[in-house]
């Protein structure tokens, strides 16, 4: 990918997760909801109505969900920025080093290096 020297598994793990994902679509249900209206259940409370829950109830279901604002925050920074940086190395290597394929291999082997120091 790019250049880079990548383990066949992790170009590969994401598609075969997809694919077997698509493969359980249409099948029997792992679990079946027993109503017959699981949306008239499954209804979120408005935030500006006041519930009877206790106090340590309401902190620890807000670190919960601050927890999970805080793990998706980083995942989707994290795929941002690779993003960004698998972008920005394509321009280069398309731009910069057109022509050069040795320049660009040394380029990164350089890079590499130095991000162990």
């Amino acid at each position: 990918l790019l250049g880079l020297e990548m383990p066949m598994w992790k170009l590969l793990l994401p598609a075969v997760v997809i694919h077997g994902m698509a493969n359980f679509r249409g099948k029997k249900p792992i679990y079946r909801w027993g109503s017959a209206t699981p949306w008239a259940e499954m209804q979120l409370p408005a935030f500006h109505v006041p519930d009877s829950s206790s106090l340590p109830k309401l902190l620890t279901k807000g670190f919960a969900k601050i927890m999970w604002f805080i793990i998706i925050t980083r995942v989707i920074g994290y795929c941002v920025k690779n993003y960004y940086m698998v972008n920005r190395q394509a321009v280069k290597r398309t731009t910069t080093f057109a022509g050069r394929p040795a320049s660009f291999s040394a380029k990164l082997t350089t890079s590499e290096a130095l991000k162990k120091k």
